[in-house]
């Protein structure tokens, strides 16, 4: 009887999984099929595999440190935890390339690869680490007033006029997408130091903006009707 017992509890074990995941899957579908544009539908896609708690616990540390400030300018810096986590990553892409490579061989890890694409391949990785390191050592996000300032992947300043803020969004992968009315977009990293004093910014704005529109409406409509 006992064993009848666990074979029918196992039975209704499998199916409950598996109905949790098909149930899962076809919520990540439904929510991509709503997303609008390519950005929204990869970030809803991605929203199917959850982050690593500790790792995104560790890109937060130190987001709760104050911005900078000067007179009106606010100054937002990448979170001392994130530059901790890719410190860590390109000494562990330099161990297991260069120091110790019969940690992660060659032949197991690029199967049927010359030797010298296989170096020229993880210089390449850990020429991108030392890359990322140094943009997010150097990037910073600026409030000045209702100016937005924020820095490209060629260390490039865009500006943007918050005045104009009309929607915002947070990437699965941690950053921020902002959506202004003349068309612009901005992406800001989501692991930094005044993080809450950062959103409270955003928000304020937004806010600011849709009590402009909901007040101006009546007017405009007015002017259309006659």
């Amino acid at each position: 009887m006992a064993s009848i017992l666990a074979a029918l509890l196992s039975i209704f074990l499998v199916f409950f999984y598996f109905g949790w995941r098909i149930r899962a899957v076809l919520h990540t579908i439904r929510r991509v099929w709503r997303a609008e544009g390519l950005g929204d539908k990869l970030d809803a896609a991605a929203r199917h595999f959850p982050n690593d708690p500790v790792e995104e616990a560790v890109r937060q540390a130190g987001s709760a440190f104050p911005a900078q400030r000067t007179l009106t300018r606010r100054t937002f810096r990448t979170a001392p935890g994130t530059l901790v986590l890719i410190v860590f990553a390109i000494a562990m892409l330099v161990g297991i390339s260069f120091v110790r490579p019969d940690l992660a061989p060659n032949s197991e890890v690029f199967p049927g690869v010359g030797t010298e694409t296989v170096v020229w391949i993880k210089l390449g990785l850990v020429g991108f680490a030392v890359y990322s390191l140094i943009y997010h050592l150097n990037t910073t996000v600026t409030i000045d007033g209702d100016e937005l300032v924020t820095r490209g992947p060629l260390f490039q300043r865009h500006y943007f006029d918050l005045t104009k803020l009309t929607k915002i969004s947070l990437r699965h992968h941690g950053a921020y997408v902002l959506r202004f009315s003349d068309g612009k977009t901005a992406r800001i990293l989501k692991y930094v130091t005044g993080h809450d004093e950062m959103v409270r910014a955003f928000e304020s704005a937004l806010a600011a903006n849709q009590e402009r529109t909901c007040r101006s409406f009546p007017k405009s409509k007015r002017s259309a009707e006659g």
